[in-house]
């Protein structure tokens, strides 16, 4: 299961939908969800369908959201929740419609959808109804616990509680019981062609007609470890796919490590003194900007639409510097450039290995001959210094330590990522994780494991010599300080510094 890169997933309040979304959610729902049961009471065995007034009335209300997938101009999957806290059980979800583009199923989006939704590591529990065992096992992978009627026979109240909020389900519509869970939405869809596949009558009963499965799993379950092994990587590659909207998400201009451009160019200009610059991963632009300022001629270009307009309007009367929307991995425009850069964790904000490698070669082809490369990565040396025993293990055999790692707000509100509380290690593919929240900007809240690429002297030096860089300086150093050098374990040493020549 691969996801494709190029699918970019945002997020909204249903409320906020103007009529032209709501058609893209209607025109996707209508031509791909399904068709109606042969005992249903309308079009049995024509496709289903819904109108924009139907979304309106079901679901453009408060604390509803929309999670959607896009290809381009196209909307390729949706999801549409309710999530809010509900006293006494705290935050509880409800998934009331999920549906991906028939030619785009098997590829993840319906997983990474679920898995931007029910991120929150403290919520009480996820739940969705569906005729559609393919979703209800989305559910079970996501969440790596299994639907069990009794439990949620148990949870009832709690469930009930959050249906009082749905439209389309009553009071009394609910059958619960010893191995039957579900609950009556008078909705015929037809599901015969997913049972050849998968089957839930023996775990919530046989449906009867105009009911779905009411599948809920629940904070309390202890996480399935065989479940979290065997989804292990689909999970990570899904939170590598919603990376972009965390980095959206920071709060740059107010991290006070964004603040020592100064330094960091005078810095640059001790091996490059004039000429043109590419900046790969640019951010809000600050080094741009500053090159720009002492006569550079840059190109700056990042993967996050926002960061670009934000440099456009913040650097407007800088007409020596262009910001662009690109891909670090690949952007070349034909030019060669006397100073490539790339800081601050540009490389390593890729999981894997080949998409870091890429950015390193990329910054080499566009490169005149004896050009110079500035990067700057995560001090690994130190970072693993940081983290206690017990937090560095092959994770995939040890849920219990995602499970129980604090998560924080630190990436969006200060940019701290090395604090060992909040960190954990796999020895096995040598990555660091860590849970990161982010609230508020007239954004939904949301909560997404991040992992992230480290690097120690040895390991980047070596990789830019296998490309064809010779080294010149490298270096850890503290943000704002790059004319310092500091020991490797220096709490204050957060980044490795490099600089090299292409030969």
């Amino acid at each position: 299961m691969t996801i494709n890169s190029n699918i970019v997933f945002d997020s909204k309040p249903m409320l906020e939908l103007s009529d032209s979304e709501l058609k893209e959610c209607s025109d996707l729902f209508s031509t791909s969800y399904g068709i109606y049961d042969q005992v249903s009471p309308i079009r049995p065995g024509e496709q289903i369908r819904m109108g924009i007034n139907r979304y309106k009335v079901n679901y453009c209300i408060p604390g509803v959201y929309l999670i959607r997938a896009r290809d381009g101009e196209c909307q390729v999957g949706h999801a549409i929740y309710i999530r809010k806290v509900y006293e006494p059980y705290g935050n509880l979800t409800w998934v009331l419609q999920l549906v991906v583009d028939k030619n785009y199923r098997r590829m993840g989006i319906a997983s990474t959808l679920l898995r931007a939704i029910w991120g929150f590591s403290d919520d009480f529990a996820w739940g969705l109804a569906s005729a559609n065992p393919c979703t209800v096992k989305t559910l079970e992978s996501v969440t790596c616990r299994k639907c069990d009627a009794n439990i949620i026979g148990k949870n009832i109240d709690a469930i009930k509680s959050i249906g009082k909020d749905i439209t389309f389900v009553s009071d009394d519509a609910y059958l619960v019981g010893e191995k039957l869970s579900q609950v009556n939405t008078e909705f015929f869809a037809d599901n015969s062609s997913y049972k050849k596949e998968i089957d839930y009558d023996e775990k919530l009963g046989i449906l009867k007609p105009g009911h779905e499965w009411l599948a809920f799993t629940f904070k309390s379950q202890p996480i399935n470890k065989e479940s979290f092994r065997n989804h292990f990587s689909g999970m990570m590659q899904s939170y590598n796919v919603i990376l972009r909207d965390a980095y959206k998400r920071m709060k740059m201009d107010t991290h006070h490590w964004t603040k020592g451009q100064v330094n960091e160019v005078d810095y640059m200009m001790r091996f490059c003194d004039k000429g043109r610059v590419l900046d790969l991963g640019c951010g809000t632009g600050r080094h741009s900007a500053e090159l720009g300022k002492r006569g550079f001629y840059v190109t700056a270009i990042d993967n996050v639409m926002d960061h670009v307009k934000k440099a456009n309007r913040k650097y407007l009367k800088l007409k020596n510097v262009c910001f662009k929307y690109g891909d670090a991995r690949t952007y070349n425009d034909g030019c060669k450039y006397n100073l490539v850069i790339c800081m601050f964790d540009v490389i390593g904000s890729y999981s894997d290995r080949k998409y870091n490698r890429l950015i390193i070669r990329n910054a080499y082809n566009n490169l005149e001959k004896d050009g110079i490369f500035i990067l700057s990565v995560m001090n690994m040396e130190l970072t693993e210094n940081l983290i206690p025993d017990e937090r560095k293990k092959i994770l995939a055999l040890h849920p219990e330590i995602l499970q129980n790692l604090l998560p924080s707000n630190t990436m969006q509100s200060t940019g701290q990522i090395f604090s060992p509380d909040y960190l954990a290690m796999d020895t096995k593919n040598d990555l660091i994780y860590r849970k990161e929240q982010f609230f508020g900007d007239q954004e939904l809240p949301a909560e997404y494991i991040i992992c992230d690429r480290r690097y120690r002297r040895k390991d980047i030096t070596g990789i830019l010599e296998s490309v064809g860089f010779t080294i010149l300086d490298i270096r850890c150093v503290q943000a704002g300080h790059f004319d310092i050098p500091l020991d490797p374990l220096d709490e204050k040493a957060k980044e490795i510094c490099v600089v090299c020549r292409k030969m």
